[in-house]
């Protein structure tokens, strides 16, 4: 694993502050659109599917927002940092530093925003009347799982994009459909048998209800799934880290 001296950490901090504001435009109105977009979200969302769905799933509203703010977070920052050493070529090829620290500052970019929202979340719930359990003080590791998830893919699809630039558009597609296979609107037990097997193949599928158990709906947490996870997102940051350097030296003659 690589060690970052004090000159690629000022670096990386430089590089975050302006990915935030590349994406945001100006700082303060990006900021204040960090609070509104999952209010907003939620708002528009919750009109359509609440009459559907709304008066058979305790605290839908909630259940809801929990599904879009992670479904967001992962499909927007995936896709940011899939393109990022393309789009940042100058600094791809012409200066001498850890590659990869382009792909953290997108990735934190993009966390910031979530953090935000997952504030918004349990302020949400609060006010919604959802009395919190001791789950809650799962949410941080919740977070650094997700963070673990959305790192090692946009670790492994940055670098990939540089040799198969069609990959955006079939990921996008991908995207689409992992919303429908994903419980963001509908309770994972409403599937069939053959539906639920492909639900729980995604990983989304488990971030998401590890959130609702900690956030609204409590009981025994899931601890054995949870380390599952870990480790396996653990590994496979590792080995996207190693191919990822492994086709760095070749990187800009491929942007």
């Amino acid at each position: 694993m690589p060690i970052y001296s004090k000159k690629h950490i000022n670096l990386l901090r430089e590089l975050i502050v302006s990915q935030y504001k590349l994406k945001d435009q100006s700082k303060f109105l990006g900021f204040i659109w960090s609070f509104l977009n999952p209010l907003i979200m939620l708002s528009v969302i919750f009109m359509f599917f609440s009459l559907l769905m709304g008066h058979s799933i305790e605290n839908y509203p909630v259940y809801l927002l929990i599904g879009i703010v992670q479904y967001t977070h992962f499909s927007n920052s995936t896709f940011a940092s899939m393109r990022i050493l393309y789009n940042m070529k100058q600094l791809t090829t012409e200066t001498i530093f850890p590659k990869e620290l382009l792909v953290i500052s997108s990735i934190i970019s993009n966390v910031i925003e979530f953090a935000i929202s997952l504030l918004i979340t349990v302020l949400v719930a609060f006010v919604s009347g959802v009395h919190f359990t001791w789950d809650i003080l799962y949410l941080p590791l919740i977070f650094i799982l997700q963070l673990m998830l959305v790192s090692w893919i946009s670790l492994f699809l940055s670098w990939f994009y540089l040799y198969v630039k069609d990959i955006d558009h079939i990921y996008q597609v991908f995207l689409r459909v992992l919303f429908f296979i994903t419980p963001i609107f509908y309770d994972l037990s409403s599937l069939g048998e053959t539906a639920k097997i492909i639900a729980l193949l995604n990983p989304l599928t488990h971030l998401i209800s590890f959130s609702r158990i900690a956030i609204i709906q409590g009981g025994e947490f899931p601890l054995t799934s949870f380390a599952i996870l870990f480790l396996v997102n653990s590994i496979l940051i590792y080995f996207s880290l190693i191919l990822f350097k492994k086709f760095e030296p070749t990187f800009a003659e491929n942007v």
